[in-house]
């Protein structure tokens, strides 16, 4: 009889350890997202709503000591927002709501969950801003919020989760630049911003996090230069910042970066980058994916010339850059020698041309020029991409008292450019040798005219046809205040 008693207690007290009550809040909190995401349609929702006491036996919960410890959801049909009362379940360490249908905001109230060590939103409809709140996550090690349409900034308070080993948040929205405060994240193992709308230069401050594994900063709209310090992450497998806007030498200390793997953990393609050191290309060239990283980046053209100079006109020239592939050209820009105050002159329209006429100017003054490559937004990277300056030459123009020629512009179907008053010859950048021109263009083009006459004189004059907005007054000067100051 003894041993029988003995038998039902043992029994008797798994069971009901099974069946521990949670607190109320946790349940309401567990109640909510049920009721907020549709939990009657959910791929599995075994148990759930059951009596009070059952919660721990609910599809997709762990318990532990009475309190909620994991709650695991992942590609289970979820559709809705998720509820403000998830940051009541105070002990929870695992959270885990990836690869559903979930939209709204991020709740700030998931800032309450200081025991968490988990929180995967990955691969939602998620929109809004990161809630600053997720800073206060001190217990933190896996922040997964990619796949997502996640909009604003990165918040600087980020870079208070000092446990963090991952930081996913590609594939969103996201704007701004990247915050410096994140080379405080000294336990970061894997870094991914890529795929958002990220601007403004890379913290250099990245270059203290010395476990880092993987830096994936690629598709974004990045620029100025890549930082000597990103040298000093000893234990980089990954690196890629390709499809940017990032520009300028490429620092000799990416040569320490012995741990990229060979082949495919480096991606510099598609930026404006450049080097003549051959240890340094050949090594990068190594672990570049695809190879030869310098194939595709937009740099200055060489040997830019100045052919010749007259009262109001420098025709200057320069070798043509081997990157040709994606659409794009050159621009040329202009300085009263020494006050570095730089205008554009004007664009080619395609990498093959190699010669440009810089009109308006003044005589007997000297300019400095230079010119720049740049590279039209296409698939594999939609940022405009701007080279370095090219080397500066310097032209004098003349002071024999040649006139500026003007090109009036008469628009219609076709568009007539006509240039105003009397001269010998007439030679247009179409080949025509007419004092008018019609043409039809399918975009925004540069045109010019050479003419030449008694003196002899010969200047040039070119018009910009912007296929939007017309001139009011009908015709271009060769007043360079008219044409754009940036980058086309």
């Amino acid at each position: 009889m003894r041993t029988s008693i003995v038998v039902v207690a043992l029994v008797i007290i798994p069971i009901s350890f099974a069946h521990a009550q949670i607190p109320t809040a946790e349940r309401d909190a567990l109640v909510a997202l049920y009721n907020s995401t549709d939990g009657a349609n959910w791929n599995e929702n075994t148990n759930w709503l059951g009596a009070v006491g059952t919660e721990c036996t609910w599809s997709g919960i762990t318990c532990a000591g009475g309190h909620v410890l994991w709650l695991g959801l992942w590609l289970n049909g979820l559709r809705g927002s998720i509820p403000a009362e998830l940051g009541n379940l105070s002990s929870l360490e695992w959270l885990d709501l990836g690869s559903n249908q979930l939209s709204g905001n991020i709740p700030p109230e998931l800032g309450n969950l200081s025991s968490l060590q988990n929180l995967y939103l990955y691969a939602n409809q998620l929109y809004g801003s990161i809630p600053a709140e997720l800073g206060n996550l001190s217990s933190l090690e896996r922040l997964y919020l990619y796949h997502n349409r996640l909009s604003g900034g990165i918040p600087t308070v980020l870079g208070n989760l000092s446990n963090l080993r991952h930081l996913h948040l590609h594939d969103n929205l996201l704007n701004g630049s990247i915050p410096a405060e994140l080379g405080n994240l000294s336990s970061l193992e894997r870094l991914r911003l890529d795929h958002n709308r990220l601007s403004g230069s890379i913290p250099p401050e990245l270059g203290s996090l010395s476990g880092l594994l993987a830096l994936i900063l690629e598709h974004n709209q990045l620029s100025g230069n890549i930082p000597a310090e990103l040298g000093n992450l000893s234990s980089l497998e990954w690196l890629h910042l390709n499809s940017n806007q990032v520009s300028g030498s490429t620092p000799a200390q990416l040569e320490n970066l012995s741990t990229l793997l060979d082949g495919f953990g480096l991606d510099i393609a598609w930026n404006a980058l450049h080097s003549d050191i051959a240890t340094l290309i050949a090594f990068l060239n190594g672990k570049q994916r695809g190879g030869n990283w310098r194939s595709t980046q937009t740099v200055a053209p060489e040997n830019p010339t100045v052919d010749s100079a007259s009262d109001h006109t420098v025709w200057l020239s320069w070798d043509a850059v081997s990157y040709q592939s994606n659409p794009g050209g050159y621009e040329v820009f202009s300085a009263p020698t020494g006050s570095g105050l730089w205008t554009s002159c004007g664009w080619t329209d395609a990498k093959t041309d190699t010669t440009f006429p810089v009109t308006g100017l003044d005589p007997a003054t000297t300019y400095d020029l230079v010119v720049v490559t740049y590279t039209d937004p296409h698939p594999i990277n939609q940022n405009l991409v701007n080279s370095d300056f090219s080397p500066e030459v310097m032209a004098t123009t003349a002071s024999a008292g040649c006139a500026q020629p003007i090109i009036a512009i008469a628009w219609g179907d076709p568009i007539t450019l006509f240039v105003l008053g009397s001269y010998d010859s007439y030679l247009w950048s179409t080949g025509e040798t007419t004092s008018s021109i019609d043409i039809v263009p399918l975009f925004d083009q540069w045109y010019w005219v050479t003419v030449t006459s008694a003196g002899p004189c010969e200047e040039a004059a070119a018009v910009f046809i912007d296929l939007g907005p017309f001139f009011e007054d009908g015709f271009e000067s060769g007043d360079t205040s008219a044409w754009s100051s940036t980058s086309p």
